[in-house]
């Protein structure tokens, strides 16, 4: 009787160990902290006693270590730390097919996937629901934007014709005569391009179709280019548009005119590199990167990250 009842307070003592270590220490540590005096029977509870007070003594925060202390605070700013986020793309990785379905039907239900790869997997799941909420979505959004291209196309038909334009109440853009009426085509101009891109980059339509929207996505830009204020961005547009479609001649020629249109910059420099970097050609990231490391400007993080990921080390 004496060795049930010492086993009895035994036990009593790591659980109430366990429950006292769990509100200030993460549960798996506790846990194990528990582990060790049931397998050490007094032992591991003088062993623990002897650490904490070591700690308390050399003023050490053993009690929350600093990876821990700080995720909440750290976890994004403005923002409350939720532990039980998953990002949609890692819902992958589990096991619980019935939890993958929950998470990815709520979010497709809701409208809140926006990143074509995401959808593209959940088209290709195994799990026949969260292929059919993602198809739907898909459609649902092919749909929209295909109306979307249709309507501002008329616009712009209209406008070339020099019928007044009207806009609805959710665009900024109005027409007039003059300096802006020419805004006015500029803004439905990108606009237009940018309808166009989404399209292309989600991966809608047949191969007809989407042959046709590259045209006018060319033919768009190359507009833009010519017309708009944002020359760098509509270059950049332009050669990436080039580079989709593996045009890489027109894109070679749209970085010279890009490149004489903003001399000394590091926006054509950059785009020689994306190019190079397409054609798989060495020689040519290798110069461009060169080149990069040499103007004599501020250069852009993302100049930066390609220097560090291409040039084997920091700028």
């Amino acid at each position: 009787m004496p060795f049930f009842g010492y086993l009895i307070v035994h036990v009593i003592v790591a659980v109430v160990w366990f429950l006292l270590a769990s509100r200030f220490r993460r549960k798996q540590q506790a846990a194990c902290e528990a582990v060790l005096i049931l397998l050490l029977p007094v032992a591991g509870l003088l062993i623990l006693l002897f650490w904490r007070v070591a700690c308390l003594i050399a003023h050490c925060d053993a009690n929350r270590p600093e990876y821990h202390k700080d995720e909440r605070e750290e976890f994004s700013p403005g923002m409350e730390y939720q532990a039980d986020i998953v990002p949609l793309s890692d819902t992958y990785l589990l096991g619980d097919a019935r939890m993958k379905r929950r998470l990815f039907t709520d979010a497709i239900k809701q409208e809140v996937v926006e990143n074509p790869t995401i959808l593209q997997d959940a088209v290709h799941d195994e799990d026949r629901e969260i292929t059919y909420y993602a198809v739907s979505m898909m459609t649902a959004h092919m749909e929209k934007v295909t109306e979307e291209i249709e309507a501002v196309k008329k616009q712009l038909d209209a406008q070339a014709k020099g019928v007044p334009v009207s806009e609805d109440t959710n665009s900024t853009v109005t027409a007039s005569n003059g300096t802006s009426n020419k805004e006015s085509r500029d803004a439905l101009l990108d606009r237009y391009a940018g309808l166009l891109e989404t399209y292309l980059e989600h991966g809608y339509g047949d191969a007809p179709s989407r042959s046709l929207m590259e045209h006018e996505l060319r033919a768009t830009l190359t507009q833009l280019v010519q017309h708009s204020k944002e020359t760098a961005t509509s270059y950049e547009r332009q050669i990436r548009a080039f580079l989709r479609g593996k045009e890489y001649e027109e894109a070679e020629a749209a970085c010279k005119r890009y490149d004489e249109a903003c001399p000394g910059e590091e926006g054509p420099v950059y785009m020689r590199l994306v190019l190079a970097a397409a054609r798989h050609d060495a020689a040519g990231m290798r110069a461009a990167i060169a080149e990069l490391r040499a103007l004599p400007v501020r250069l852009s993080p993302r100049a930066l990250k390609a220097i560090r990921y291409w040039g084997g080390d920091a700028a």
